[in-house]
């Protein structure tokens, strides 16, 4: 049997590429992106083809899009959580502006089925930025006629991701550890080979016009996150925990910049409980969840 052709938004990114990977075996996978020499480097030997598009740019996409029979928004910004709204990188532009914008395409096209990579809290009733944009995108997807799946993943970790190896790297080299507000908050991680395995299960078939959350097989406060990554790379270090308040003065620093380094709205992700329900992901996928002592184990590497 031929195999269908993918296009993916967002393959060049972390969870993108790993998507990609998962995807080279049993699909055509059509990576769109504003760079396409510049992503081919990232991703050779997977097989996968590169086309010219950017998600925030309606015209550039049913080209793009044109002859694939699913499409995946695996979209980030650059600097992601943090919001650069004078480059124009925004959970508004590019999360709900780009949503729209593939689902006009998809339908324009012919593509049946649509799956998009959200996050654990979206809500579009939510007062923070990307929350509110991330439920706003799931809305337009539930109610555009397409077939769907939609991911909430909790943090999605691995050996080439930037928020884990960031934080590895103020393990390692910082007196002490900072952890926002008690660190009681409940993080979830899950492995980003996870993730992919599900999103691949997805473009086959399975989870079609649900929404589900994905998390790892245990919650983890915060404090006990970073307590494991330090048993994990062998760098031990005082904690100390930032008032939510004192965390959000210093965003409101960083947004002076003009690429901002920090901002008030990434103190909310920081804070945010991301306990997820994975039941339901677990009987559509059958999947064995990877723990996060097992998936972490490249922070050896760091020691």
């Amino acid at each position: 049997m031929d195999r269908i052709t993918v296009a993916i938004a967002g393959g060049s990114g972390f969870i993108g590429r790993a998507i990609v990977r998962r995807l080279g075996d049993s699909a055509r996978v059509r990576v769109l992106t504003r760079n396409p020499d510049a992503v081919r480097a990232r991703l050779a030997g997977t097989g996968a083809e590169f086309v010219r598009a950017d998600l925030t740019d309606a015209a550039s996409l049913e080209p793009a899009l044109r002859g694939a029979q699913a499409a995946i928004n695996a979209a980030q910004f650059d600097g992601y959580p943090v919001e650069n709204p004078r480059r124009g990188l925004t959970f508004e532009r590019v999360d709900y502006g780009g949503t729209l914008a593939m689902l006009a395409a998809a339908r324009n096209t012919g593509i049946a089925q649509i799956i998009y990579i959200s996050g654990a809290a979206a809500d579009e009733q939510s007062r923070q930025p990307g929350f509110r944009a991330k439920g706003r995108a799931e809305r337009a997807i539930r109610e555009s006629g397409l077939a769907y799946t939609i991911f909430r993943p909790a943090l999605v970790y691995g050996a080439d991701d930037r928020i884990t190896n960031l934080m590895a790297r103020a393990i390692r080299y910082s007196p002490v550890v900072a952890i926002p507000g008690d660190g009681t908050q409940v993080v979830q991680p899950v492995a980003v080979e996870d993730l992919a395995a599900c999103v691949a299960m997805a473009v086959g078939g399975s989870g079609r016009n649900a929404i589900f959350a994905v998390g790892g097989p245990e919650p983890l406060t915060f404090e006990q996150l970073i307590r494991l990554m330090m048993e994990l790379s062998g760098h031990h270090r005082p904690i100390v925990r930032v008032p939510p308040a004192l965390m959000r003065l210093c965003g409101s620093l960083g947004e002076i910049f003009p690429r901002p380094i920090f901002s008030r709205d990434a103190v909310d992700f920081l804070l945010a409980d991301n306990r997820c329900d994975i039941a339901p992901l677990i009987a559509e996928f059958g999947i064995r969840l990877i723990p996060a002592r097992v998936g972490m184990a490249y922070l050896k590497s760091a020691r």
